[in-house]
């Protein structure tokens, strides 16, 4: 069942559900207000009536002289009425129709007097009919005593016809409505089922490897984030599918070669090619050769293990100053070596981190500046809202456009580079720290700019 059903069906039901209840509510509503109409009606009729004959009949045999035929408009619709004189006994002495509740000729002195009381009732059965009833006493102008009762009334059955009449009408409103509302409802549901299928389809297409694919989608809101989210992931997955396949060729290629040379020199002195005078530097060639080759491996494998988090961090507070103060004590011969300068300078801030690791990153670029620099190599710090910036600068040529894209992914090596993954493995350290880290030229020569929270 597709979702575009799925969405037409649930609009269906709760536009039904929704009717029903209003229906029946409506209809409740409706017929309590016709009947207190009708009451109202009652009353008013009913009180001219009585402003009319009291203190104008003089005997109980004198009510027969009432005339009157009511008649009310409820919900603009004309309801026939009835108006009953009454005896002190409930006797009905008068009335304006021939067969008054089916032809009787009393009221039930209980229901008179109930009527009496309340003044007039919202629904009361008078023999079997339901009736909307106002009772009236009319005073002799003789004793000044009650001596009969005018009873006005209606039948409740006049007032639900007219009260479902409404509510007919109000239906046909509801389902005008509602085909609308269906109406809208598909094609809301199209834009909806009509962008998942689309995406749906690109699905498909990254299955098969087709990556990098991109659905066009004219929306907004939670759809159109969904579908930007979709072709950001689809760009990455292509970039890491493309930086996968140049990893596993790099890989193939740096591998090969510390092996190519490894069996050449061994085959070399197995068939007694090599002289024996030669054979020390061959073998001193295979051993460099075979360190080397381990070190990628090792390389290798400690980057897996940064990238994929399997290599744990043991997490301190540290000064920025003691470990760039460790870094520059392991470097000083090498420094020394190519007469070059190194400083540091800046705000001495406190980070959490994993102290080995991070001497590890910080090296590899203090290694790379060594390798470098002309005269001097500078370390700033400047702590910023929430993190510190560390800049790390030296004097020696600018980066290429091609380094500049590419001096962070595995086994690119610059002129002087060995491996191609030692800047790999610093940007692992420093991201899995929860940093950034940049490389950019300056009018001096280049920096590396790594931003790290403040703990």
């Amino acid at each position: 069942m597709s979702i575009r059903f799925k969405l037409i069906i649930s609009y269906i039901l709760l536009i039904f559900i929704s009717f029903s209840i209003i229906g029946v509510f409506f209809n409740l509503m409706i017929r309590d207000f016709l009947i207190n109409e009708a009451r109202q009606n009652l009353i008013r009729q009913g009180s001219v009536i009585q402003r009319l004959y009291n203190g104008r009949i003089s005997t109980p045999e004198a009510l027969q002289s009432i005339r009157y035929m009511p008649q009310f408009r409820v919900g603009g619709k004309i309801l026939d009425g009835d108006l009953l004189v009454v005896d002190l006994n409930g006797d009905i002495v008068y009335s304006s129709k021939q067969n008054p509740f089916g032809g009787g000729n009393r009221i039930e002195y209980a229901i008179l007097d109930k009527i009496t009381k309340e003044g007039s009732y919202n629904s009361i059965k008078i023999g079997n009919i339901d009736v909307v009833a106002a009772v009236f006493p009319i005073i002799s102008n003789i004793s000044g005593k009650v001596i009969g009762s005018i009873v006005m009334y209606t039948l409740v059955k006049g007032i639900k016809i007219a009260s479902l009449q409404i509510v007919g009408v109000l239906l046909k409103g509801f389902l005008v409505s509602g085909i609308i509302s269906l109406i809208i409802g598909y094609l809301l549901s199209k834009s909806i089922s009509a962008p998942i299928a689309k995406l749906t389809e690109v699905v498909e297409k990254i299955k098969n490897k087709k990556f990098g694919e991109k659905v066009e989608i004219k929306s907004d809101g939670e759809i159109k984030l969904l579908a930007d989210a979709f072709n950001d992931m689809s760009v990455e997955l292509r970039n890491y599918y493309i930086s996968q396949r140049r990893f596993l060729q790099n890989a193939s290629h740096e591998l090969k070669t510390p092996l190519m040379s490894i069996q050449g020199y061994a085959e070399g002195i197995k068939d007694g090619v090599i002289e024996s005078d030669d054979i020390p530097k061959s073998l001193d060639i295979i051993i460099d050769e075979s360190i080397r080759l381990r070190d990628i491996v090792n390389d290798l494998m400690y980057l897996t293990k940064l990238e994929t988090h399997q290599e744990g961090l043991k997490m301190h507070k540290e000064y920025l100053k003691d470990i760039f103060d460790e870094c520059i004590e392991k470097i000083i011969p090498q420094l020394n070596k190519k007469n070059i300068k190194i400083s540091y300078n800046g705000d001495d801030a406190v980070v959490k981190c994993d102290r080995r690791k991070l001497i590890q990153a910080f090296m590899n670029i203090l290694s790379n500046g060594v390798r470098y620099a002309k005269t001097a190599i500078d370390v700033e710090t400047h702590n910023q809202k929430d993190h510190v910036e560390i800049k790390i600068k030296n004097d020696g040529r600018k980066f290429t456009n091609e380094e500049l894209n590419n001096m962070f992914e595995r086994f690119f090596k610059g002129d002087e580079g060995e491996t191609g993954l030692g800047l790999a493995i610093t940007k692992a350290i420093i991201e899995w720290h929860g940093g950034t880290i940049e490389a950019f030229n300056t009018d001096g020569g280049v920096c590396f700019l790594i931003k790290l929270r403040i703990a």
